[in-house]
């Protein structure tokens, strides 16, 4: 058992070690890995020898697990990788295709499956950071998107080649890369087919940091870091705010943030935050202390 003491400093250590190692067997069903890091968790894309494609079921397994976590009281965080240093995601398995999108009814439920578990991903209340390097290609790409933020390393390329296959782009993959790069740089990539390198990325939008290869690690457990030593309150409604940005508030929208201005200025974070503002000191928010994460 691995045993998390935020007190230490042990939580981005042990998330380190999980960064750095290909998923345990045991983790892996349909081609995707859920491990845990105290209160992180890592979804891994564990098809390596086939640059991590993405089958209908593992889809059908990322909705399930984001359905999951999102029930998980303690969860702070997610990162999402791929298994090995070649791809982060190459997009479908093309070779099921005969099986499972060739006629109408069935592209339906596929393309249903991938819907459902990109809105699973952006549901999450808590940040979902993508770590990718290699290729983010088609659904490797549009599962990088619906994350909140993407650190890619140097060697990283993305782009959603679809022109090739025939297929179609759905409306919750469109939307998550139009509200990165917008809509004429989403036409661009489906246009041209073009894979564009991260520093390209890193102009569009679609990427937030660009690090060497072996920096990829440390990058993102330094952000991870940084989340895990925040108040959480402070980190759910950041989220939250930032989503409903650039569209009109319906009702509900206005309740959340109520819901989380209640519980910010409410709470004992506030306090504790302030207290060592003044004291110049660091916080120790009383919502990190009891958390006690115990994972396999």
């Amino acid at each position: 058992m691995t045993t998390v003491d935020n007190a230490t400093g042990t939580e981005p250590a042990v998330l380190a070690q999980v960064l750095r190692r290909a998923p345990e067997p045991g983790s892996v069903t349909d081609h995707v890995a859920l491990e845990w890091a105290g209160s992180v968790a890592v979804v891994t894309l564990a098809r390596p020898e086939q640059y991590n494609a993405l089958s209908l079921g593992s889809w059908r397994r990322l909705g399930a697990i984001f359905t999951d976590l999102g029930a998980e009281g303690d969860l702070r965080a997610v990162v999402v990788r791929g298994a090995g240093d070649r791809a982060f995601g190459a997009g479908a398995d093309i070779k099921e295709f005969p099986q499972v999108r060739l006629s109408p009814e069935d592209a339906l439920v596929y393309n249903e499956s991938i819907a459902a578990a990109l809105t699973a991903v952006t549901s999450l209340p808590v940040p979902v950071v993508a770590m990718v390097q290699g290729l983010a290609v088609g659904g490797g790409c549009e599962l990088a998107a619906a994350c909140d933020v993407r650190l890619a390393s140097e060697r990283a390329r993305f782009g959603i080649p679809i022109g090739r296959l025939g297929v179609t782009l759905g409306y919750t993959e469109a939307d998550a890369l139009v509200r990165l790069i917008g809509p004429a740089a989403l036409k661009y990539l489906l246009f041209s087919g073009r894979l564009v390198d991260a520093e390209e990325a890193l102009r569009m939008g679609l990427v937030q940091r660009v690090v060497a290869t072996e920096e990829l690690v440390p990058e993102t457990v330094e952000l991870l870091g940084a989340v895990l030593t925040s108040a959480p309150v402070t980190m759910r409604a950041a989220k939250l705010v930032a989503d409903m940005c650039g569209r009109p508030l319906n009702a509900q929208d206005t309740e959340a943030l109520t819901r989380a201005a209640v519980e910010a200025y409410g709470g004992a974070d506030l306090q504790e935050g302030v207290a060592a503002f003044l004291e110049g000191r660091t916080p120790v928010f009383p919502s990190n202390e009891r958390r006690s994460h115990v994972r396999p």
